[in-house]
């Protein structure tokens, strides 16, 4: 086509547009020739572009004047994106595609969305904002989005228009209206978007929603409902995009401005799936949104950081990503924007702080390495800023205290930023003192953190140095705890054991005033095992120890309390000194090849424990280190005195010598110093004496006894030393004259009564005398028994020593002689100097043997008359150490014993004990190992005593053991049992080399076996100890005999032995249940030795059950000093080693004893087990389980323990499973016990094998018939518990390997629980398999997917079996209760809601997956159908709503099956779980298509209309309601559901009230304000139920369907009279009249019925709203209407035909031009004679007549007068005749009526008096047919009604017609005058005002008419 063509062509286009002046015409035109105007442009010249350019212009103006016209917008949609067209010609395009959005509709914008998003998608950037801005404009203007248009959008087949779509919502989601400009004019950016994504937003600030708020608001809600729509972005699409989806929420969730956007964006979050914080894309979108984007775009593309409260809400998920924290560096950008970024605030902060925490945790190490100076400046300037800022609140605690705490742990992840550079210790060490209390435990655990970094290499010299020196300071000078503790703290994890100085500050330490730091500072002196080897290497060099120690003794101390003055630190120093020695001695000993020592053996509490050497191996390793320490030549320069200065520090010092404890200590260790160093160190101390004489006068006893043995050490030391050189070297002025004197003094002071001294000092004095002269005698027995003190050149020693001695025998004699108690001091004082002196036997005394005689009697006494325990084992030693000088009073010793033993109580353990111990010492002598460790001197003994007295006395051996065996042990008395059994252990423990002993052997086993089966415990025990002992003793022929001997005891007689072997090698039990009787108090006889025996035959080895016994232990008297005097450790020692080759078949049947019920057994076997773990282990847990009495024995093992267990795991748990199926109730319970001891800390791999066994096991015993062995099996099953759910929940990083592990347990314990345990018979079993399975729900998450299902069922059939009985019994018994149906099923529905079951359901609920989903639905189907039980289906509809509302996407493929289930249910009888499946459907209902969807609605009216019950109709209502609800939209939407609306419309008139509430509910919302348009659109179709149900044959229905009609009748009558209506109502109300009249005129004929008034008034209202229809018989329809009701009017009760007349009237009145009177005259005259004819009735017919029926007629009478009076005609004069008849009536009803019927005749009087006056012509004859006189007469007899105003008031009204027409008639004159004025003078003297005012205007009128 040419130009001129075209130009010819546009001029007739232009003339047209010119003359088009309508909207039709201009909308026809530009619909058909704007596209091809713009497509014209692409290919034209430049005049034809020209003339287009100015048509459009022309268009444009026409537009601007006709804004009702709409654009083709997808037609311009169409061609802008089909065509490859030029800039210029897309720009008009554009231009006419944004005009055409904010005119069109709202459907056509729903159909552009997606073609706009193409548009944004392919063109180019200028292109796509105008696309963009259109776009905006049509979802601005939709007016509402459906789901089905969501779907339209088709996102998921085309990825780009949602990621478009998201991109744009995510901008426009952070839009706010902010000021149009800064103040440079430069736009203000709103935080969260760029310049241009703003400018696009706001099509650069002229989009309406950029200024105004309402706009915005509409915008962002309807961009909200596209992006949380489930219809619009499927499941199915790429997870990029969902995590985009839940960006965008998230920003929209954030704001502030708009609280409905934001509480939509957050309810779409919640049905979202969770994000995943490991998902690199998401954590880069967000991450990009807190920062912004990159300084490497372009300015106005560069997107700011949002708003500090959305970056609130991205923490929450970067404060769980561990993706976050490898991206780097954008995580330190983030915590120091959230820290120092603009606009932060604390809550910011407190977040940044969380994040750098996770950070530091989370992220690489070399990232972390690389900012880690970055990091520690930013923690430095938050503490910084927040002192500068005098922030005091508690959230800047809370943001300091976290600063302090990330110093730490990134200075324990980078131990280099720290290790090297001390300042930051400094600076938080000095933070304690000027932060507060709440920020202090902050400070304290940043320090604890970084004190790893120390410990893990070793420090420089010049760091360490400074570290110790800072901490010391920090130690010695704070006044804040945790400095001191924190310093503490590094002194002994950063320094090694061996640094002094670090162990200087821990003794420092103990001088602190908190508790705790004291504990902390003696647990860093503590020498462990592993300190203690063999080389000694991590220990203090000794001699560089002593040397530290005594510089700091000797050195003054700048802080005095802190000084070796305090005696604390006093305590401490010697504490840890002589622990050092005591170490270094004993592992010098276990070096040594020839050592007798145990080559294993550590004593760790005579290390530890400051006290008396009480073993020969702590005696041997003190004398070895001491040794050692005297190195040089002499010993003044050894460190030995050095350490001998510091020992004796406290003699020199007064706070040291008042304090008691550490003189005390200090004394010791010189003691030890005397008696175990060289003779060199006693001479040293010799000059010293008189310190230690100070001490006689000393209040403690330690005291006094301590400094007396020095005393008597260093002159003993002095004595030989002196007379071993020569004669002529001892001092005879010292000895015979100081020392005599000295004695002398003593004596007198002995000697003086008792009241002259104090006790202090007598007792002193005492012990002096004892300790001095025993010492003597040793040192002149050393230098040779045979010589005198004469011989020595000592006679006045001599004497004053024989003096000393017979004062001391004496004083004595006295006490035990004196009738008065002498005080416990003095005679235990007495009792112990005897003893002392009693040594030596009287040596160099020529009556020794008497005075030994005399004093074993004095000391008898005392034992006798006294009852104190102290004087009593001073006096026993008293005893043993006469024997011990004197052997010939052996024998007497052991009869006094016997008999002493007779003395003491059941209860007195302790004396045996001391007896015991005394007879070892007298009779072993120093074959006892009591008297070596007791010896003090550095004198050897032989040198004292000679070989021969070193020897035991074995004649009075063997008369002791002849007692025990022949006497005491078969005694009666437990007494002498106790002291049998404990003296043989006392002779074997402390003398094992005696060969006194071993002819004794068999026959001490015998005695000790009779003894095991004693009713004692002790006597058991002590007896098995013993046995134990004596079979170490024996050969290996005695072994196996003293073995089998031991089994026949238990096994059967001696002449059962051989049948004893052969049980025992054919692994039979060896015992039978109660095989040894019972106790008193019904207790089972030494079960432990049983179970040791049992132990020891099931292995096949009987000779380890001596092992067995001497391993076991449970009496508390073996744990006290008495008892670790025995040395057990070495004896346990010994039987573990034997026991190790064994260890296999131990294990099992020993791990299970430990739990035995007999707290006996399991104190013995747990002694047994830890014995066989070794030393050094812990043992807490099951020391405190035996101590409590509790089967939770073994709860807590060592690392070796736990390693035993697992080796052994396979064995040990068979044995534990089967146990607990066993016959015998105590093996069931060890059991139990023992499977909770191993699963407690178990590896999930080992214990998944028997996992199942374990809970059917555990199960079985749960409900034993055994009280205690369900008590077990309840623990067994918590421990199960505990780690199933330990092993099962999820970590924040997970792990393959721990996932793994995790599914496999489920895998077991899921459908073990659900097939067996839930629904187990017994009723614990049930509750604890549904508590577990709820634990698992909670705890458990995405692990239980694939279990979804099967626990979803099981959970909800336990809602009903869980149920409370009372529910149950008060569903049978709610009447008698006062309690209603619905009031009980509320309650149990609302306890399901409030149920944890129910929420352990919608837990698990959310870790559905398609998979499971796929296998739930038959399963909640099958629930739905056949479920029994209120609770079990509530909840099934619950979990049904929760998974529409969570779970949307996974539930839309099954909507149908479980709608089509839930329909079935619809109809059962409780009226709450109908309403519970109602809303299951409102929800459901959205996810179905098209063709279910009609075919629930067909199926919701079908069993409305089939069903009579209420109820049931009741809950069709229900379901249309949530319909309505849920998805109106669907309703309206659908032509098949469109039919529903009669449906609906027929409800609403239901009978019930509730069922008519819902149904109107629902309308309401089906109609959305809109009922008269839908009425008038659809009217046909709304008409369909209710007219089918007029025929129906239930009455009910016919008067339901009549009120449905009769509504529809109302609605369009008034869209009729409204303004509005227009033609559609006409027509609407034609079809009504077309289709309802007819049938509405065939269900009024026939029979009255019940009801059938109704639908008369539902007629006579159709046929009144269509009277004025176009309808093809509407026109006659008021008369045939007329017709039937007056045939109806004589038909029925009266209350039918006064609502027929009232119906009538309604009709008359409404259609005026009607003329029915000649019809209905005759039939309401008729009523009115008869009524009225039936009311005058006599008396007694009134009484006869029902109270109701003269009302009703009386009211039929008056609305038939009313009927008369409408119904006269109004076109047309009555007849006379018809006139005379109703005037007759009518006078006649009003003067004999009742005041309503005299009012009614009075106005239809006064009616038919005007409707004759109208025609002139006919006036005087109609009047006189009216018989005036009768009228007026009836009116005056009204008149005169005295009681009724109403009646006088209708007479007045009616005599002024009568008047009116009189006068057109000229006869007022007459009588009818004269009477009327007569009536008017009668109203004239009413009470009423306004009556007597109207009549006297009439008068007045009257007399004018007259005059006239």
């Amino acid at each position: 086509m040419t130009d001129a063509t075209d130009l010819e062509l546009l001029e007739s286009l232009q003339l047209r547009f010119a003359m088009a002046n309508t909207l039709d015409q201009i909308q026809k035109l530009v619909s058909t020739l704007l596209v091809p105007l713009l497509d014209k442009l692409d290919a034209c010249g430049a005049a034809v572009k020209t003339k287009i350019i100015g048509l459009l212009g022309q268009v444009n103006k026409k537009l601007k004047g006709y804004p009702q016209a709409t654009l083709p917008m997808d037609m311009l949609l169409g061609s802008a994106l089909s065509r490859d067209s030029t800039a210029y010609s897309q720009s008009f395009r554009l231009m006419y595609i944004t005009m055409a959005a904010e005119r069109a509709v709202s459907e056509q914008l729903v159909e552009a969305i997606p073609m706009l998003l193409d548009g944004i998608h392919q063109r180019p950037t200028v292109q796509s904002r105008s696309f963009a801005v259109a776009l905006l404009t049509s979802v601005w203007r939709c007016a509402t989005l459906t789901d089905e248009q969501f779907r339209s959008f088709k996102f998921a087949d085309t990825h780009h228009r949602g990621e478009v779509l998201l991109k744009l919502a995510m901008d426009l989601l952070l839009f706010n209206l902010t000021p149009q400009s800064s103040e440079d004019g430069v736009p203000t950016v709103v935080a969260g978007l760029s310049i241009s994504g703003q400018s696009v937003i706001t099509n650069e600030g002229k989009a309406p929603w950029a200024t105004d708020g309402e706009a915005l608001r509409q915008l962002k809600l309807n961009i909200a409902r596209i992006v949380g729509s489930e219809q619009a972005f499927p499941i199915e699409l790429p997870d990029t995009i969902h995590e985009q989806r839940f960006l965008a929420l998230l920003c929209g969730s954030g704001d502030a401005y708009f609280p409905h956007v934001s509480s939509l964006c957050e309810d779409a979050l919640k049905r979202m799936r969770a994000a995943d914080c490991e998902s690199l894309t998401f954590i880069s979108s967000a991450l990009e949104l807190f920062l912004g984007s990159s300084p490497e775009k372009s300015a106005d593309d560069r997107r700011q950081p949002v708003t500090p409260a959305l970056k609130l809400k991205l923490f929450g998920y970067l404060n769980r990503s561990a993706a976050a924290t490898a991206m780097f560096p954008q995580w330190l950008q983030v915590i120091f924007q959230s820290l120092f970024g603009q606009g932060t605030s604390n809550k910011l902060r407190r977040q940044g702080m969380m994040f750098l925490h996770w950070v530091i945790r989370m992220a690489p190490l070399e990232q972390i390495t690389k900012a880690a100076l970055v990091l520690l400046q930013g923690v430095r300037k938050v503490l910084t800023e927040l002192t500068s800022s005098a922030i005091v609140s508690i959230d800047g605690d809370v943001i300091r205290g976290s600063a302090y705490v990330a110093w730490g742990t990134l200075a324990k992840r980078v131990p280099a930023l720290v290790i090297s550079d001390l300042s930051h210790l400094q600076e938080l060490f000095v933070a304690f003192d000027t932060e507060s209390a709440n920020v202090r435990l902050s400070i304290q655990e940043s320090l604890l953190a970084m004190l790893p970094a120390y410990e893990s290499s070793p420090l420089d010299k010049v760091i360490g140095d400074q570290l110790l020196e800072l901490l010391q300071q920090q130690l010695s000078s704070s006044a804040v705890r945790q400095t001191r503790y924190c310093a503490l703290r590094y002194a002994i994890s950063a320094f090694p054991f061996a640094r002094m100085e670090a162990r200087w500050l821990c003794v420092l330490g103990l001088a602190d005033s908190e508790r705790e730091i004291r504990a902390l500072a003696q647990s860093g002196l503590v020498i462990t095992p592993a300190l203690a080897s063999t080389e000694c290497s991590r220990l203090p060099p000794l001699t560089e120890a002593v040397r530290f120690l005594h510089a700091r003794v000797v050195a003054p101390a700048t802080i005095p309390r802190l000084g070796a003055g305090n005696p604390l630190v006093f305590s401490g120093i010697v504490g840890f000194g002589r622990s050092l020695i005591l170490a270094s001695g004993m592992a010098q000993c276990r070096g040594r090849a020839a050592s007798a020592l145990e080559p294993d053996v550590i004593d760790l509490d005579a290390l530890n424990e400051f006290s008396e050497l009480a073993t020969a191996l702590q005696r041997e390793s003190m004398q070895t280190a001491l040794t050692g320490l005297y190195i040089d030549s002499t010993y003044s320069n050894s460190p030995l005195s050095l350490w001998a200065e510091v020992a004796g520090y406290a003699l020199t010092v007064s706070t040291l010598s008042d304090s008691p404890t550490a003189l005390s200590q200090s004394l010791m260790c010189i003691v030890e110093l005397l008696s175990l160093s060289p003779v060199d160190a006693s001479l040293a101390f010799f000059g010293q004496r008189q310190k230690f004489k100070a001490a006689l006068s000393a209040r403690d006893p330690l005291v006094q006894q301590r400094s007396m043995q020095a005393l008597s050490v260093v002159y003993a030391a002095k004595l030989y030393s002196d007379a071993r050189v020569s004669l002529d070297a001892v001092d005879v002025e010292l000895w015979n004259g100081q020392t005599a004197t000295y004695l002398g003094e003593l004596v007198t002071v002995v000697a003086t009564p008792a009241d002259s001294r104090t006790l202090d000092e007598r007792q002193g004095a005492i012990l002096a005398l004892g300790h001095i002269s025993h010492g003597l005698c040793v040192a002149r027995l050393a230098l040779g028994g045979n010589k005198s003190w004469s011989d020595l050149g000592l006679d006045d020693l001599g004497l004053a020593l024989n003096q000393a001695q017979a004062v001391l025998l004496e004083s004595i004699a006295a006490a035990a002689a004196s009738k008065t108690t002498t005080h416990p001091m003095i005679a235990s004082a007495l009792c112990v100097a005897v003893g002392e002196i009693g040594k030596t036997g009287f040596a160099g005394v020529s009556t020794a043997a008497a005075l030994a005689q005399e004093a074993m009697v004095a000391v008898g006494e005392v034992i006798k008359k006294t009852t104190d325990a102290k004087v009593q084992d001073a006096a026993y030693s008293a005893l043993a150490n006469l024997a011990l000088g004197k052997e010939e009073l052996a024998t007497g010793f052991i009869e006094f014993l016997q008999a002493s033993v007779k003395t003491a109580t059941k209860k007195q353990i302790d004396v045996h004990f001391k007896i015991g111990e005394a007879l070892a010492i007298a009779l072993g002598r120093f074959q006892c190992s009591l008297v070596g460790v007791g010896w003090i001197f550095p004198i050897e003994p032989a040198a004292v005593y000679g070989k021969s007295g070193l020897e035991a006395n074995g004649a009075a051996i063997d008369v002791l053991l002849e007692l025990v065996t022949g006497k005491m042990a078969m005694s009666p008395s437990p007494q002498d049992r106790q002291a049998a059994v404990v003296w043989i252990l006392s002779l074997v423990q402390f003398c094992p080399r005696l060969a006194a002993l071993t002819p004794w052997l068999s026959k001490l086993h015998t005695c000790l076996c009779a003894l095991l089966t004693d009713r004692d415990e002790f006597t058991q025990e002590a007896a098995s100890k013993t046995l134990g002992r004596i079979y170490d003793m024996g050969d290996a022929t005695l072994k196996d005999d003293l073995v089998y001997s031991l089994m026949s005891l238990f096994g059967g007689s001696g002449s059962q032995q051989q049948s004893v072997r052969q049980r025992i090698e054919s692994d039979e039990p060896l015992l039978e249940q109660e095989s040894l009787g019972q106790t008193p108090d019904g207790r089972a006889v030494n079960t432990t030795y049983k179970s040791i025996l049992s132990l020891a035959s099931d292995m096949q080895k009987p000779s380890l059950v001596y092992q067995f016994m001497q391993l076991a232990t449970h009496t508390a008297v073996w744990s006290s000093r008495r008892g670790a005097a025995y040395g057990f450790a070495t004896i346990i020692e010994r039987a573990r080693e034997s026991m190790q080759p064994h260890l296999k078949a131990i294990v099992p049947k020993l791990y299970r004893y430990t739990f035995d019920p007999s707290p006996q057994t399991r104190a013995a076997m747990t002694s047994i087990w830890r014995a066989l773990l070794g030393s050094g282990n812990s043992t807490s847990g099951v020391t405190a389980a035996a101590a409590e009495g509790e089967t939770t024995g073994g709860s807590e093992w060592a690392a070796s323990g736990t390693s035993v267990v697992e080796a052994h795991w396979d064995a040990i748990m068979d044995e534990c499973l089967g146990s607990m199926g066993q016959r015998e109730w105590r093996v069931r319970e060890s059991g139990c016990g023992a499977l909770a001891g191993a699963v407690r800390g178990a590896k999930p791999e080992l214990v998944v094998p028997f996992l199942e066994r374990m809970w059917q096991m555990s199960f079985r015993v749960l409900d034993d018939i055994k009280g205690s062995v369900r008590d077990s099996g309840l623990k067994t099953c918590q421990a199960l518990a505990t780690a199933t759910v330990a092993w099962c929940t999820p970590r924040d990083t997970r792990e393959a390997a721990r996932d793994e592990q995790a599914l496999a347990v489920l895998g077991v314990v899921v459908p073990f629980l659900v097939d067996s345990g839930v629904v187990s018979d017994a009723e614990d079993v049930r509750g604890f398999s549904l508590g577990l399975l709820l634990k698992l729900c909670r705890s458990s998450g995405s692990y239980l997917s694939a279990s979804v299902p099967a626990i979803t069922e099981r959970l909800l059939e336990s809602l009903s079996n869980m149920e409370s009985q009372a529910a149950n019994y008060l569903t049978f018994h709610a009447e008698s209760h006062n309690i209603t149906v619905e009031q009980l099923e509320a309650a149990r529905l609302g306890a399901v809601k409030a149920s944890p079951i129910m929420q352990g359901i919608e837990l698990v609920l959310e870790q559905l997956t398609p998979e499971s989903m796929a296998e739930l639905v038959p399963r909640l189907q099958a629930i739905v159908r056949r479920g029994l039980g209120l609770p079990t289906r509530a909840g099934c509809a619950r979990a049904i709503v929760f998974l529409c509302v969570k779970r949307a996407d996974l539930v839309r493929p099954h909507a149908a099956a479980l709608v089509k289930a839930i329909s079935g249910a619809l109809t059962e009888s409780s009226d709450v779980q109908r309403k519970a499946w109602a809303a299951s459907i409102g929800f459901m209902a959205p996810m179905l298509s098209p063709a279910m969807f009609r075919n629930l609605l067909k199926h919701v009216e079908k069993t409305y209309v089939d069903k009579y019950d209420e109820n049931v109709r009741g809950v069709c209502g229900l379901v249309l309601e949530q319909l309505s609800v849920r998805c109106p939209e669907r309703l309206r939407e659908d032509d098949g559901a469109r039919a529903a609306a009669s449906f609906v419309l027929l409800g609403c008139w239901d009978s019930n009230e509730f069922t008519r509430e819902s149904f109107r509910c629902a309308w309401r919302e089906y109609t959305l304000g809109s009922g008269a348009k839908l009425v008038e659109s659809h009217v046909d179709e709304l008409l369909g139920l209710p007219l089918a149900f007029l025929k129906d044959d239930s009455w009910p229905r016919r008067i339901q369907s009549a009120a449905a009609i009769a509504d529809l009748a109302r609605v369009l009558e008034r869209a009729a009279r409204a303004l509005s209506g227009g033609d559609k109502a006409a027509q609407a109300l034609a079809t009504l009249a077309d289709m309802a009249l007819p049938e509405l005129v065939q269900a009024s004929q026939g029979r009255v019925w019940p009801g059938k008034a109704q639908v008369l008034e539902c007629l006579v209202l159709v046929c009144i709203a269509t009277a004025n229809a176009k309808s093809n018989g509407a026109n006659d329809m008021p008369r045939v209407v007329c017709e039937l009701l007056l045939r109806e009017i004589p038909r029925g009760d009266l209350a039918y035909r006064r609502l027929a007349v009232t119906h009538f009237c309604a009709l008359v009145e409404a259609v005026p031009t009607l003329d029915v009177y000649a019809e209905a005259s005759a039939a309401m005259l008729d009523i009115i004679s008869r009524g009225m004819g039936s009311a005058t009735t006599s008396a007694m017919d009134v009484d006869d007549e029902e109270p109701l029926h003269r009302p009703l007629r009386l009211m039929l009478i008056a609305a038939a007068i009313r009927a008369l009076l409408l119904a006269l005609p109004k076109t047309r004069v009555l007849a006379s005749e018809e006139v005379a008849a109703a005037a007759r009536v009518l006078c006649e009803v009003a003067r004999d009526g009742v005041w309503n019927i005299r009012v009614a005749s009075l106005e239809c009087l006064q009616a038919l008096v005007s409707h004759c006056s109208k025609l002139e012509q006919d006036r005087a004859d109609l009047l006189r047919a009216l018989d005036m006189p009768k009228v007026v007469d009836a009116i005056r007899v009204c008149a005169s009604e005295g009681k009724y105003v109403a009646v006088r008031t209708a007479a007045l009204s009616a005599l002024e017609a009568v008047l009116d027409a009189l006068q057109l008639v000229d006869s007022a004159s007459g009588v009818q005058g004269t009477i009327a004025r007569d009536v008017l003078d009668l109203l004239v003297d009413d009470p009423i005002p306004s009556i007597a005012d109207r009549a006297k205007d009439a008068r007045a009128k009257l007399g004018k008419s007259e005059e006239t």
